[in-house]
């Protein structure tokens, strides 16, 4: 059930829908561009990492963006399912810039730590009372 014309997307839920936008567009740029230059040597990494542990990463990094991009698009026409796939990307989000943080190292723990944060903030405001019935609307 998707809520009416009549009910206005809340602020709090517009925050949350753009967050998730640039937190998806963040993904893919890492993916697709830092962690590639971390293979050519342009970029700092620990010299103990496998082309393969970088590769793996980009890739999660990318296809992590890519669904999040999709969870955006279906909180922007406010389908309610979208809220907890968002959810669960934001999830995976932390797990993977802990995992991030632990294996490539300290030049991007600055990154993980804001990405915590920020998929942190996404969840609460996703799930606030404004959201609850933003979703729970009837036409």
């Amino acid at each position: 059930m998707l809520p009416s014309d009549e009910h206005h997307r809340p602020a709090t839920l517009t925050v949350a829908l753009v967050l998730t936008a640039l937190t998806g567009l963040a993904n893919i740029l890492v993916g697709v561009v830092a962690l590639p230059l971390m293979l050519v040597g342009l970029l700092p990494n620990r010299p103990d990492l496998s082309t393969t542990t970088i590769l793996t990463l980009g890739a999660t990094y990318v296809l992590l963006g890519a669904a999040t991009v999709v969870g955006a698009l279906g909180l922007l026409v406010g389908r309610p399912r979208s809220r907890g796939f968002v959810t669960g990307l934001m999830a995976l989000r932390i797990a993977v810039a802990c995992i991030s943080f632990a294996v490539v190292g300290t030049w991007y723990s600055a990154g993980s730590v804001v990405g915590i944060v920020v998929a942190l903030v996404v969840i609460t405001l996703l799930w606030d009372s404004r959201a609850n019935a933003y979703f729970h609307a009837t036409p």
